[in-house]
Formats: structure tokens, sequence, C-alpha cells
């Protein structure tokens, strides 16, 4: 249906049909969960090479992990649970809401409180479910035993993938760390402030620095080293776009480097031919009197009514590779979200006419500086 045509159709008719099509993907899932019990009981995962149903399913139907684990989830508790089977084969209640019902019974509520649950969101079902559930020793071992964290970056390393599983309380400890973190972070330039998922990612990484910016015996440093190799000839054909990595292969470009310059300390060797042609001592870019200057004099982040002062940072108006001197009149204090995140990550330039302390920004491909 057109979007002229739906300009027609009225409110109530428009939610009309999304209960109908969501009764429709309920039937669609009880004969999937029909599909994959008998594909268990015949052990196809195993003969596939798949470590259990879960994995068969999310590599077979192409579905993303959780996905495949909800589903895999109904198609166990459910065979215990005919009625609740039914009513998703005919449509009645949407496969989320049987899913939680069927959590909830499995936990042992008692009949009244399962016919209770139908008037309270999922969120409240799943509450209750945690509520009846009982939790042994034993239990409480397996879940602990089965935390993890993996990271997996891509071939050239240009990014990470992180997933994993911790226990309850230690999951919940890590989202308020997280939460807690990525609400100190001020907003964009444009007034957003960015998904859910990106202020977590930006809240893990402030963390991991200040783990890895602490001395043993407490005091804060500039961060850690970082050594990047460049091959030349690569660097020139493309204007830095290409040629340099980390020491552990981490594929960088300019933006990375540029914020290496102003925050840390970088160790840069210039390759040709696959002879080394500079190698430079491990440097601090901005000498630590200089920064200790910028940072008194600023006070605290320049950035137009930013009141953080979490990891203030100076950084180059003019950038150091196109010519801007490291001194104090081309130095700008900035906190880490605004340097990290806005400038170096986003794009994101100051404005040439912004004063010291009022600085805006603009967005990539605009007033460039």
């Amino acid at each position: 249906m057109g979007t002229n045509v739906l300009e027609h159709v009225t409110t109530d008719a428009l939610e009309q049909q999304l209960i109908a099509l969501e009764g429709v993907a309920s039937r669609i899932r009880a004969r999937q969960v029909t599909l994959l019990r008998e594909v268990d009981r015949r052990q196809v995962p195993n003969a596939d090479g798949c470590r259990s149903l879960q994995e068969w399913t999310a590599a077979r139907l192409d579905l993303a992990p959780d996905t495949a684990k909800r589903l895999v989830a109904a198609t166990r508790l459910l065979a215990d649970q005919p009625d609740l089977e039914i009513s998703l084969s005919d449509g009645d209640a949407s496969f989320d809401r049987i899913l939680a019902t069927g959590h909830l019974t499995a936990s042992g509520a008692s009949e009244s409180t399962v016919l209770i649950s139908a008037g309270f969101d999922i969120s409240g079902v799943y509450r209750q479910t945690a509520l009846h559930r009982r939790t042994t020793p034993g239990d409480e071992r397996q879940i602990f035993e089965g935390r993890f964290v993996a990271m997996q970056p891509t071939l050239d390393r240009s990014s990470f993938r992180l997933w994993g599983q911790l226990p309850g309380i230690d999951g919940e400890l890590v989202e308020q760390a997280l939460l807690t973190r990525s609400d100190q972070f001020p907003t964009m330039p444009d007034e957003t402030r960015g998904s859910l998922g990106q202020r977590n990612a930006d809240a893990l990484v402030s963390i991991s620095q200040d783990s890895l910016a602490t001395s043993s015996s407490g005091q804060t440093t500039a961060g850690p080293v970082l050594s990047v190799f460049t091959n030349s000839d690569l660097a020139a054909s493309s204007d830095g776009g290409a040629g340099s990595t980390t020491s552990s292969g981490i594929s960088i470009g300019t933006q990375a480097i540029e914020e290496i310059l102003c925050g840390g300390s970088l160790e840069h060797t210039v390759i040709s031919d696959g002879v080394p042609m500079a190698l430079g001592r491990t440097t601090s870019v901005i000498p630590p009197r200089m920064r200790r200057f910028v940072l008194w004099r600023d006070g605290g982040c320049g950035a137009d009514g930013c009141q953080s002062r979490y990891r203030l940072q100076p950084h180059h108006r003019i950038p150091w590779s196109k010519g801007g001197r490291t001194d104090p009149d081309n130095l700008v204090t900035l906190c880490w979200f605004h340097h990290h995140v806005v400038i170096h990550g986003m794009g994101y330039h100051i404005k040439p006419d912004s004063p010291p302390q009022r600085l805006r920004f603009s967005p990539p491909g605009s007033d460039p500086p």
C-alpha cells in the first residue's frame, strides 16, 4: 500500500491493521516452533556440525543471536505448555507476550498470578518471573561460570565487535557504570545525545582510558604510549588516508593520528621500501609544562556552555598536520567528549571565529579551519 493511499486511511484502521499483522507474525512463529522442535528431535544441528539448536537456528534462518535464543526458548517452553502454544497458533497474543507468560508459568507462579499478569506490560511479566524463580546455589555457580566478554576484530582490525554475558548483579553494575558515565557527557553540537548504544560505547572507552592512564602510584598520566608505523609511499599516494597502522596492526587514518598528537605520547616510525627512515623517540607532542599552562589558562572545556571537567586535554585549533603550531595561541582546552567524540570521532571542527571560551563547532565538510 503506497504512501498516497495510506494518507486516506484512518488512524483507527492503521492500528487495526498493525494488530492484525502481529497476529499473522504470531501464527508464523508458532509454525516455526513446531518445525524447530522436529529439527531438534532429529538432531539436525549435530549432523550439521553446530554446537546447539540456537546456533543452528541463527545460522540457517539468518537471525541475530538474541532472536534465535528467544525462538529456541519458545520451542522448549511451549512443549510443556500446550495451551500457550495454541494461543500463539491462533494469533491471540504476540510472540513476546506468549514467551514472557511461558517463562512466568515455568517459574512456578500460581495460576492466579499468571492470569493477573495479562494486565501487565511485558517487562512487568518478566519482573514477576524474576520474583518467583527459584535460584539454587548451583544455579548461581552455573550462571557465574558462564560469564564471558568476547572481542572480535575485523580482518584489518579497523573495528571491533563486542558481546558477552554476565551474571545479573554484575551486568547491572556494568550497566549502571556505563549509564552514569554517559550521563556526564554533554550533548553534541546539534543538541542531540546519540543513541544509547553510542553513549554506552563512548562510556566504555572513557572508563578503559581512565584505567590505562592511571599509574601504579595512582597518579594520572597522559595515556598509553602508542607506536605508529607509516609506509611513506602509501601515505603519500592517499593523502595520509592509508599506510599507517599501530604495532598491533590496527589501521588508522588522519583523524586518529591527530588525536594521538593532541592527547598522548606517540612513537612514530616512517618506513620506505621496508627500511625505517625516521625513528623518533617516544615524545609527548605537547610538552607537560605547556599542557599545564593551557589547562590553567582556560580553566575548563572551551566548548560553548560545557561544564565538563572530565579528562581536560589541549587541542590544536589548526591541526598539527596542516601546519598548526604547538604553542599556546593555537591550543585550546577541551573535555574528553568534545575532543575524542565530537572532533576526532564525528569529524566536527571549531569555527574559526569562535571566541576562546565559547567555542562553536561546524559539522564535517563545512567551514574548514
